[in-house]
């Protein structure tokens, strides 16, 4: 017999409740890690997440006393309604509001966080001078000035999503841009680029603005899709 008595099997008993207890106890402690870990990340993507808000808040306090962006206002308050990530109102009003843009090449480029604009090299370069008269928007056309800061608006917006991304909150604009809030999305993005052109007394068609935001958000959903997340 493989065991000779019954003190033998006594002994294999204790083993086998030793090993099994010692077990346990190993995945009850990687449980707690675990759990640790998840806590810790989500303290600090809520700290992010808070960082994100003050600097909406600060861009959006400033554009109030503008009484020219008021028409912005109601495509704002759509996305703060459902909820929608800070960071990704702050980069769409960069198109449209300089300050914006500072805070994005100052703050979301693997930097310390500051609320601050006066790194002079990252202010924004552009010195197109729009003609006195209204004209059609046209792709094949399009000053080379003005498709480079389109270029750059898009550039930052992966610049934001890339620097240290947050779990919570890329999960949050995934879940929100892949169903009916969709729209809401568009529309901002819309509403900014119509902004824009206009400013420069170019007129962009709805149906043109609106398939240029619909491409722009699928193309940052790919980005934000494809970051690798910490799980929680």
């Amino acid at each position: 017999m493989w065991l000779d008595s019954l003190d033998d099997l006594d002994s294999w008993e204790v083993s086998a409740q030793t090993r099994e207890t010692s077990e346990q106890q190993k995945e009850k402690k990687d449980s707690y890690k675990k759990w640790l870990a998840g806590i810790g990340r989500t303290q600090k993507d809520e700290k992010k997440a808070k960082k994100d808000e003050d600097f909406l808040f600060l861009i959006i306090s400033k554009i109030l006393e503008d009484k020219k962006y008021d028409i912005l206002l109601p495509f704002i308050v759509e996305l703060l309604e459902i909820g929608t990530p800070s960071n990704f109102i702050l980069w769409g009003l960069s198109l449209v509001y300089e300050p914006a843009v500072e805070i994005i090449r100052n703050n979301y480029s693997g930097k310390e966080w500051l609320i601050s604009t006066n790194e002079t090299n990252n202010k924004l370069t552009f010195d197109y001078q729009k003609t006195n008269e209204l004209i059609e928007f046209s792709e094949e056309n399009l000053d080379k000035i003005l498709r480079n800061r389109i270029n750059e608006w898009i550039e930052d917006i992966y610049k934001v999503v890339s620097n240290d991304p947050s779990t919570i909150i890329s999960n949050r604009f995934l879940s929100l841009t892949s169903d009916k809030e969709k729209i809401k999305f568009i529309n901002f993005l819309s509403s900014i680029l119509t902004f824009f052109f206009y400013d420069l007394n170019i007129v962009i068609q709805k149906n043109t603005a609106f398939n240029y935001s619909e491409f722009i958000l699928w193309e940052i959903r790919k980005k934000v899709d494809n970051l690798e997340l910490e799980e929680i």
